[in-house]
């Protein structure tokens, strides 16, 4: 669902005073509503309304809220859709029934309209988070990074925008095999939200652009230290992600993409820094383009580490600089 559409909401109840109660609490330019009043019904309207969510009566004719749920949670086009359950007396027993075959949440009638809405809108922000997130590590995903970076932008924040990857991942994954290539993925996100943690600020954002590719926003004056740290935790530990022989003998052996057998040192981390305090950007794709030249030159240089782009220049085209200034040299650092 595009944010500056209307959110469209299925209301599924026999009572027509129920219907009308949320109806007017909800009527706003944000919602669009469509009412049902029957289970068949509302599963008809499920499929061909395709709401964003569902406030569903457990008591129905023809079919019970509780078949209608499980219906939607079911099927594969409507699984992804949050259901609040409605009952008109507490009974833990129909709580339960109604959690264990999918629904989101539970509102006892009477409710408060007000009450209703703050649902509705905390399920709509955990279903966006859920869409778009890494289904591995649960971070955000593209369209969030997207997001947050150019948000830095329009509101003109002094930002540094961390670009982590793993050297040397695709051997590993190829010689261990996929399950351990996971793990890997899963200890390089914690290893950063740590990091983020123990030495960013509380608004920091870390996200998943996918494989072992990560990004953190954060403020220029913790960048130095955000970086130092995932460094430090991933080198210290990284070995024991090996077998002892490959560890002693230091390097891999396997072939290339030109299917060359060759020798690959064991995984290290790189990271591209950059930030706003020298570039005026206008658009999130420039960080990223200036981050990926950036990352092919540090890439080249062995070991773990992290390098700033500290290149002045005047606001930024979309399209990469015509100029090749020299990249400043990388930060001295413990294994390098």
């Amino acid at each position: 669902m595009n944010s500056t559409e209307q959110t469209k909401i299925l209301i599924v109840d026999d009572d027509p005073d129920t219907r009308d109660i949320i109806r007017l609490s909800l009527n706003s330019r944000a919602y669009r509503i469509s009412e049902a009043r029957t289970g068949v019904e509302a599963l008809e309207k499920v499929n061909a309304y395709d709401p964003d969510i569902v406030v569903l009566d457990i008591m129905l004719p023809e079919k019970s809220g509780m078949e209608v749920c499980k219906a939607i949670k079911e099927s594969t086009k409507t699984a992804h859709v949050p259901v609040i359950m409605l009952t008109a007396k507490q009974t833990i027993h129909d709580k339960i029934e109604g959690l264990n075959i999918g629904a989101d949440d539970y509102l006892v009638k009477p409710f408060d309209p007000l009450e209703l809405e703050a649902r509705i809108k905390a399920l709509l922000r955990k279903m966006r988070r859920d869409l778009y997130a890494n289904p591995l590590t649960h971070l955000p995903g593209n369209v969030p990074i997207e997001k947050e970076i150019q948000r830095a932008i329009d509101e003109q924040r002094s930002f540094a925008a961390l670009f982590i990857d793993l050297d040397n991942f695709k051997v590993y994954n190829d010689n261990y095999g996929y399950a351990a290539g996971n793990r890997i993925i899963k200890f390089c996100a914690q290893t950063i939200l740590d990091s983020v943690k123990r030495f960013g600020n509380a608004q920091d954002f870390v996200g998943h652009i996918g494989g072992d590719d990560f990004v953190v926003l954060t403020t220029p004056d913790k960048a130095d230290q955000i970086c130092q740290e995932i460094i430090r935790i991933f080198d210290s530990l990284i070995p024991i992600q090996y077998n002892e022989e490959d560890v002693t003998r230091g390097y891999l052996i396997s072939e290339d993409r030109r299917g060359e057998v060759k020798k690959f040192p064991l995984m290290t981390i790189s990271i591209a820094v950059i930030t706003n305090e020298n570039n005026q950007f206008i658009h999130h794709l420039q960080v990223a383009e200036k981050a990926a030249e950036l990352k092919r030159h540090i890439k080249k240089i062995e070991g773990s580490k992290y390098q700033k782009d500290r290149r002045k220049s005047p606001t930024l085209a979309l399209k990469n600089d015509t100029a090749d200034p020299s990249l400043s040299a990388p930060p001295a650092m413990d294994g390098q």
